[in-house]
């Protein structure tokens, strides 16, 4: 039996760590809303999330995903994930950009996708440790 949220959560992790943009961006609803709790940011749209992709690939550019854990089903996907990568641009924070540290962090990450019929995300709210991550970069 295939269970099509969790392929595709696995594939939208994939794409990310190959840096390849537009197969991330092809996983989300036209209309998708991400919701990135720590920081209190709301991406709408396509738009949106090309600039949640760049959110994260403009300050770890060499960023990954790893350990990824998948739990799917009945229309949701809640996903487990580390976060890798070196801070070598200018990363937004809600306090202001922060220039490029060059330190290495490791970044604890879940999030919650809700999935259309026809596969695609229409809402995600991720959760991570903003505070751990801010020391890990020494701010």
């Amino acid at each position: 039996m295939t269970n099509h949220e969790k392929q595709s959560a696995e594939e939208l992790y994939e794409a990310f760590s190959k840096h390849d943009r537009e197969a991330w961006l092809a996983k989300f609803s036209p209309t998708s809303i991400w919701r990135d709790v720590p920081s209190g940011q709301i991406h709408v749209g396509a738009s949106g999330q090309e600039d949640n992709y760049a959110f994260w690939s403009t300050p770890f550019p060499n960023g990954t995903v790893k350990d990824v854990v998948v739990h799917a089903g009945d229309g949701f996907a809640v996903c487990e994930v580390v976060g890798v990568g070196t801070h070598e641009g200018p990363l937004q924070t809600p306090g202001g950009v922060v220039e490029a540290t060059g330190v290495s962090a490791s970044i604890a990450i879940c999030d919650v996708h809700k999935f259309s019929e026809d596969g695609l995300i229409v809402e995600t709210h991720r959760y991570w440790d903003l505070a751990g991550a801010a020391a890990q970069l020494g701010l």
